[in-house]
């Protein structure tokens, strides 16, 4: 089995469905790089918010090496190596804060019943005992209640190269004596299944492999303090493995693809109630995909990504890792689409950090290379609609008609804003208040006003305190047009005429810009009678229209006069001015 999921089958032609476009839930972004690229290592989150890789292969060497990633520098580090090359083992992060890997495969196809502890706080590892079954492609599980309350339950697995033997074994390990124990055997050996701690105590085992695929599920509960029992309960609908568990906020389970073994991937999901031992269907994935990641997220949410997904060839083992992402709602029992990662991936592994953002580390790529990448989920929050405002040409100095944009709280949380502030020439106002809650709106109002011609861009941005406190934006783009209102003549001089009588000269005033000129008023100062204009502009002058203007000269005595003609409208430069002079006959 392990050589159908390395093997890149060259002839596979890649069939991959994309999503329904929909409301992208979320974003991704790569955090730092790996030593080397790994597949099937162990990745568990530390009480310190710092997360741990341990182990794994690139396919051909066995990594003792372990790794630290610092959410708070985006930085991985080296630290402890294991004593023992390992991959497709199992780590649990026990009460006293270490953590345990046991199995897996070593050098030389080596089945590992070895396990090993790492200290965060000295950085090293120590040895933990061994199973009395080698294993690996098992389950760990840490027991939080009842009788073995801190131990390790281990189930299931392979027990020979390429999995033609496997193990219906349970094993419990004691941190306190670091000893194993072993306990009840499942009902149906099986491995590549799921096992999942339920509220009660209780550990459920879904589906696996066992030669087919397997549909039964199992009950753990524990009796003593060293001894269990396993119950059959409720099959799931159908048979899946390489499939992925989620403990639900309300105790449920939501499990979601897999695989069939005849060549096929599930985009099916179904919900298991412990109360009443019952599975239920619920929404389908928009892509069917197996050896994906799920992980539950703050809101109610439930983040599955990446994986294998059938690439055409009609084969058990032809997968190509998807770089899609989807979002299932708990409260509507929907899937929906989720931001694309950056690179495609399965066989990863996968986080939820502190801040409620997820880190998925390593795994095949597309063309099955191995990844040293890591990249992190940040979730939404925030849906802004539109996400970019287009203001057109404005004159320059004139405000634009308002824009509207809503923001709507998506999440369910309530979300602070920390500032909504804008740049360029853009003015914004808004009524958001300073916590919206969840699922509720508020709007922002922006408008244009250009303080020079050309392309202007700007934009409003939004931070809150959401996962990851984002910075979201609306960009902002605009064009200011220079205001080009002409007069022919430039000016008017009028000739030399006898006090009392009157002259009359006109002036051409044409719009030589791209927008309209709304003119507001028409006048001439010093407004004593001397010069009067009467005009035919309307009151909205389109671009290249002209209209004229007719000035009188009177005048009143044998002296030079001046004055000038002012056209007013709200652009920046108005007025606009034409000179007049003229003089009475002496």
């Amino acid at each position: 089995m392990r050589n159908h999921l390395i093997a890149a089958i060259v002839f596979c032609a890649m069939s991959i469905a994309c999503p329904v476009a929909a409301q992208v839930q979320g974003g991704w972004s790569t955090t730092g790089t790996l030593s080397s690229g790994v597949i099937f290592n162990t990745q568990v989150m530390l009480s310190n918010g710092s997360v741990l890789v341990a182990g794994g292969s690139d396919g051909t060497n066995y990594f003792a090496t372990a790794q630290l990633y610092h959410p708070s520098t985006g930085v991985w580090t080296p630290t402890g190596s294991m004593a023992t090359g390992r991959d497709n083992s199992a780590a649990v992060v026990l009460a006293n804060g270490k953590v345990l890997v046991e199995g897996g495969l070593g050098s030389g196809a080596a089945i590992l019943a070895s396990a090993e502890l790492y200290d965060p706080s000295t950085a090293k590892w120590s040895h933990a005992g061994a199973m009395s079954v080698a294993r690996f492609d098992h389950t760990a599980t840490l027991l939080e209640t009842g009788p073995q309350k801190g131990k390790v339950l281990v189930t299931g697995g392979c027990s020979s190269r390429y999995c033609s033997a496997f193990t219906a074994v349970s094993e419990i390990y004691d941190p306190v004596t670091n000893v194993w124990t072993t306990v009840g055997p499942l009902n149906s050996a099986r491995y590549y299944h799921t096992a999942t701690p339920l509220n009660n105590g209780k550990v459920l085992v879904v589906g696996g492999f066992n030669g087919s695929s397997v549909k039964t599920s199992e009950l753990y509960n524990p009796t003593s303090a060293t001894t269990g029992t396993w119950t059959t309960v409720r099959s799931t609908s159908i048979p899946r493995y390489q499939h992925a568990a989620t403990l639900l906020s309300s105790g449920k389970v939501l499990v979601t693809g897999g695989r069939c073994g005849n060549g096929c991937v599930y985009p099916s999901a179904e919900i298991y109630n412990p109360t009443a031992n019952t599975w239920t269907p619920t929404g389908n994935m928009k892509l069917g995909r197996a050896l994906h990641s799920a992980v539950p997220l703050a809101n109610n949410t439930v983040l599955v990504a990446a994986g294998g997904v059938m690439s055409g060839c009609g084969r058990s083992f032809c997968l190509r890792a998807t770089a899609t992402a989807e979002i299932y709602d708990v409260a509507s029992g929907t899937f929906s689409a989720a931001g694309s990662l950056k690179a495609g991936r399965m066989n990863q592994s996968a986080s939820l950090l502190k801040s409620g953002q997820v880190m998925l580390v390593g795994g095949q790529s597309i063309t099955y290379n191995v990844l040293s990448s890591a990249e992190i989920y940040t979730p939404l929050t925030l849906t802004i609609a539109p996400a970019s405002l287009t203001f057109g040409l404005k004159l320059i100095g004139v405000s634009t008609a308002p824009q509207i944009v809503a923001v709507t709280n998506v999440s369910r949380s309530s979300v602070t804003f920390n500032t909504i502030a804008v740049s360029g020439d853009f003015a914004q106002t808004n009524n958001c208040p300073a916590t919206l809650a969840s699922g509720k709106k508020c709007v922002i109002t922006v408008t244009f006003k250009p303080t020079a011609a050309g392309t202007r861009t700007g934009a409003v941005t939004l931070k809150d305190n959401s996962d990851g406190s984002p910075a979201q934006t609306i960009a902002l783009t605009g064009t200011g047009e220079q205001y080009a209102i002409g007069f022919s003549p430039a000016s008017l001089s009028f000739p030399t005429i006898l006090p009392g009588n009157h002259a009359t000269l006109s002036a051409t005033i044409t719009n030589d810009s791209a927008l309209p000129v709304n003119i507001t008023r028409i006048t001439i100062t010093p407004a004593s009678g001397t010069f009067t204009q009467t005009n035919s502009c309307p009151a909205t002058l389109n671009p290249n229209q002209t209209c004229m203007v007719q000035v009188i000269f009177t005048p009143p005595d044998s002296i030079p006069f001046t004055a000038t003609l002012q056209i007013f409208d709200k652009a920046k430069g108005s007025p606009h001015l034409l000179p007049l002079a003229g003089a009475g006959l002496d």
